[in-house]
This record gives structure tokens, sequence and C-alpha cells, in this order.
């Protein structure tokens, strides 16, 4: 071979390197969900989007059950309920995002009766989530 150019072991290291940083890459856009694989269709809009409000419904229902369960139907206060208490307290299952991981949150049932569900899922967090009342 020509001393001066590269040798083919050089050559093969570079193209070693090369397709172990594809590899990396594929793997980091796929955990990343760049790819746009859904494995669940239950939540699961027309546009083929994962529908977190579905999973934010869940939330408020189960708050709403568990505040007239707890509190009657009248608190002057507002009330924060957040996911794992409603799923200790068997009035939610588990919730889960596109990629089956769980989900984190909270309910925050206002004074008013109005009831808002905030979750945080993986890359996705309701607008005004607030880390403090997990």
């Amino acid at each position: 071979m020509n001393k001066n150019g590269w040798g083919l072991r050089v050559e093969l290291a570079f193209i070693l390197l090369f397709l172990i940083c594809i590899l990396i890459s594929t793997i980091l856009l796929h955990r990343m969900n760049i790819f746009g694989t859904r494995d669940e269709i239950n939540y699961s809009d027309n546009s083929g989007e994962y529908n977190y409000s579905a999973l934010e419904s869940s939330v408020v229902n189960a708050a709403k059950r568990y505040y007239a369960d707890r509190y009657n139907n009248y608190s002057s206060d507002t009330i924060i309920v957040n996911v794992q208490t409603l799923k200790n307290t068997g009035y939610l299952s588990p919730i889960y995002d596109s990629r089956n991981r769980e989900c984190n949150g909270y309910a925050m049932i206002l004074n008013t009766g109005t009831c808002v569900a905030y979750i945080k899922c993986g890359f996705y967090k309701t607008v005004g989530y607030s880390e403090e009342y997990e």
C-alpha cells in the first residue's frame, strides 16, 4: 500500500466508527419517538397523535368521585389530589403514555367545583403543571 495514504485497517476503523454513530443516533431518535410508532390505539385520535386529553379526563373523573366521597361535594378550599393517591385509594388505574411509561400528575379541584387535571408523561407535560403538587 501507499505509505502516504490510508491503509485498509484505518479505513475499516473509520467505517466501523461511522456505523456505531448511526446506530447510536437511531436508538436515541427511537427513544424520543421521532419515528412516530404508537403502541396503543385506545388514546389515539384520528390524526394518529397520542391523545393526552383522554388521560387527563380519566384523572378528572377519578378526582371528582374521590372529592364527592371524601368531601361530600363541598369544600371552601382548593383541593389537590395526586394520581398516586387516586391509585392507592382505588379511584384510578395506572395511566400510561404511548410508550407504555407510567404517567404522574394531580388534579386540582377548585372551590367552585371545577376540576382540572395536570399530568406529566415522558416528554408531555400539561400546561401549568407544577412539580410541587406531585
